[in-house]
């Protein structure tokens, strides 16, 4: 018993030793060293292993993950070509079916161009859909690439031209935009295919000459009931959604997806940007075999007999699967191809992965073991700094006492212990410091904010001054003048005005000077007194236009540009005559105009010696116009829109709408007239 309680005592003296070293002599080394180097031996081990594992395994299941992502891709790409390939076919039955019952005739303009243009709004992959009869006549709708919608008419009253016209909110054609000469629906290929198949067919794909995209044709057949033709529905399909289909696919980094039709042309492809290439300065579509990716050529060339199926082949050491399949449909014959490389994915590892969680396991509590070891060995000393840096937050300085170490926690300790010393030193002056500078910035902050009080109490007293300035509404017999104005901030950079000239002449105007703040609020206020000096200035429109313009120049400096408007409204000769500098358009409910009316004029001030041209307008009672500033003209340039035919009321209650988007980005000033009673034009 003797003997072996001192063969105990002596192992565990041998090993004391044994760990003693070991602590000596890592201490000697960098921190980094021995706290990575046990742990880098472990991720090492533990990774070889997992990855031969992996890789086994990895070998066995690598075929069936192929097979499912292909098969899924498949019948992905055909399910999506399926539903999107309905709707032409569904517009066009649509149409077809209107107009057997009666619901669609052609004859009535209204009818069907709002039939058209509410079609073409529902679909947004429809370029065009439109309508090309027995007799020459075409009509239809389509998309420009702006997004805007216009209607097409081509009858006798077109003389066998194509009239694009823009449409009203409602979606009726009221401004004709474009014409094209010589265009008889029944010369088309989409329209002399159907008369000869007789039903619904797709056309083959081409790259659209607008949205510059590829492009599919659906055509729809009808004849009356003695089987004579009537017309051919069509519909001009976008096909720019196929692609980014393809390219969203998750086949692997190496794999794509694509689509030839019977003749081995591409119609699109994940790895192409769109099925064409240019050549000669035209663009034609890509054979396929003849394609620059030579993964996708040498997929079509290795095809074998049996296109529904699956095949293999290599490409620079590479090893590739393709699975195929084909989709036809009213004319459609096209072949979808899943091209897939081995190296892209490793699946099907359920067989391997019982082993490698249990070996992971044991590696894993070894590695805990180590760690344990090694982490405690490490956080002693970084245990004795943090209840050193405990205590000198309570205000009593406890000095770290490992700082005999030479590894970096011996040099953490020597700076800590500095540190701690130099604020022990420091806290003791540091509460007076703060009061003093606290106190400080206390009566800078209470200056500071009197400062912004006062400077924004005399803003707002100046933009009630320049409100006040304007001058008062109109509403008589004759005339009804509404102003609006809105500053963005508490001036205005913006300003109106009006003056009788004689009983029945009204002179009006509008200042727009860039900026918001107080000089640009002094600026537009000297531009107002300039205007009215000239007000009763004997002579016409243009030379007062040209005599402020001689008075700006000069006056303000190049930073500044000053737009205006000027109009003068002669109720005796029944005329509205106009110029523009800077404010280059107005809106007009009248006879002649109808809508934005564009005025050409630069900025007063640009030139010594500018040419300022005046319009006219006849104008009769009940005529509408609307003089306005940037702040509405932009909201109108980026969609919103005046209505036409509406009452005044309505038409600024519509303006003030319109107000109230655009003060939150600009000024905004507008001045809306109706013309009232006319007395009989003298001779």
């Amino acid at each position: 018993m003797i003997h072996n309680g001192r063969r105990q005592v002596n192992n565990k003296s041998i090993w004391n030793s044994i760990w003693y070293f070991l602590g000596h002599v890592a201490g000697r080394f960098s921190l980094r060293l021995v706290f990575s180097l046990p742990f880098m031996l472990q991720f090492l081990t533990v990774t070889c292993l997992i990855g031969f594992l992996l890789f086994r395994g990895g070998q066995e299941a690598v075929g069936s993950v192929l097979l499912g992502v292909r098969e899924d891709a498949l019948e992905r790409v055909h399910e999506q070509l399926s539903r999107h390939m309905r709707e032409p076919l569904r517009l066009n039955q649509m149409n077809a079916d209107a107009w057997r019952v009666g619901l669609l005739r052609l004859s009535d303009t209204t009818e069907r161009e709002r039939q058209f243009v509410n079609h073409i709004q529902a679909f947004p992959d429809v370029a065009m859909t439109f309508v090309g009869l027995a007799d020459g006549e075409f009509y239809g709708a389509r998309r420009k690439v702006s997004g805007e919608v216009q209607v097409v008419r081509n009858d006798k009253s077109t003389d066998g031209e194509s009239w694009y016209y823009k449409i009203s909110a409602q979606g009726d054609g009221v401004v004709r935009q474009e014409v094209y000469p010589n265009f008889d629906a029944r010369t088309r290929p989409w329209y002399q295919i159907a008369q000869d198949i007789g039903k619904p067919i797709f056309s083959g794909v081409y790259r659209h000459f607008v949205f510059l995209e590829p492009t599919i044709t659906a055509t729809y057949p009808i004849f009356y009931e003695n089987g004579q033709l009537a017309g051919v529905f069509g519909v001009d399909y976008l096909l720019s959604w196929l692609g980014d289909m393809l390219r969203n696919l998750s086949v692997g980094p190496s794999g794509q997806v694509f689509i030839t039709d019977s003749e081995d042309m591409i119609v699109a492809a994940s790895v192409l940007k769109e099925p064409f290439e240019e050549r000669n300065g035209q663009f034609v579509r890509i054979r396929a075999e003849n394609c620059k990716d030579p993964v996708l050529s040498m997929a079509v060339k290795s095809l074998p007999n049996n296109i529904n199926g699956f095949y293999n082949f290599k490409l620079d050491d590479h090893s590739y699967s393709v699975s195929t399949r084909s989709f036809k449909e009213d004319g459609i014959d096209w072949n979808i191809y899943v091209v897939l490389a081995d190296e892209d994915f490793m699946g099907g590892i359920r067989g391997a992965l019982l082993q490698t969680t249990i070996v992971t396991l044991l590696l894993t509590i070894a590695v805990f073991v180590l760690a344990v070891w090694t982490a405690g060995w490490v956080t002693r000393p970084i245990l004795r700094l943090n209840e050193s840096a405990h205590q000198l937050a309570q205000g009593r300085l406890n000095l770290v006492p490992d700082t005999e170490r030479r590894d970096e926690l011996g040099q953490l300790s020597r700076s800590f212990n500095t540190m701690a010393q130099q604020i022990f030193d420091l806290v003791s002056n540091l509460e007076a410091r703060v009061k003093e500078r606290t106190k400080d910035l206390a009566e800078k902050t209470r200056e500071e904010q009197e400062m912004r009080e006062t400077f924004h109490g005399e803003l707002a007293k100046a933009g009630s001054q320049q409100r006040a300035m304007l001058p008062g509404n109109i509403n008589d017999a004759r005339v009804n003048l509404q102003i609006l104005y809105e500053p963005c901030m508490l001036v205005s950079g913006d300003s109106c005005g009006y003056r009788w000239m004689d009983n029945d002449s009204l002179f009006g105007y509008i200042i727009d000077v860039t900026g918001h703040g107080v000089a640009t609020a002094l600026q537009t206020a000297a531009m107002s007194v300039m205007f009215q000096e000239i007000i009763y200035t004997p002579c016409s429109l243009s030379e007062r236009m040209s005599e402020i313009n001689r008075r700006v120049t000069g006056y303000f400096g190049d930073e500044v540009m000053v737009a205006a408007f000027c109009f003068e409204l002669d109720l005796r000769q029944r005329e509205l005559r106009y110029g523009a500098a800077g404010i280059t358009e107005f809106f007009a409910d009248c006879a002649e105009a109808q809508g934005r009316v564009k005025v050409p004029g630069i900025f007063l001030g640009i030139s010594e010696n500018p040419q300022y041209e005046t319009y006219s307008l006849s104008i009769e009672e009940g005529d509408c116009f609307c003089f306005y500033s940037d702040g509405i003209a932009d909201r109108l340039n980026e969609g919103s829109e005046l209505p036409l035919g509406a009452e005044f009321t309505d038409l600024v209650d519509h303006i003030g709408k319109i107000a109230i988007k655009g003060v939150r980005h600009d000024d905004v000033t507008a001045l809306c007239l109706r013309v009232g009673k006319l007395e009989d034009r003298e001779e």
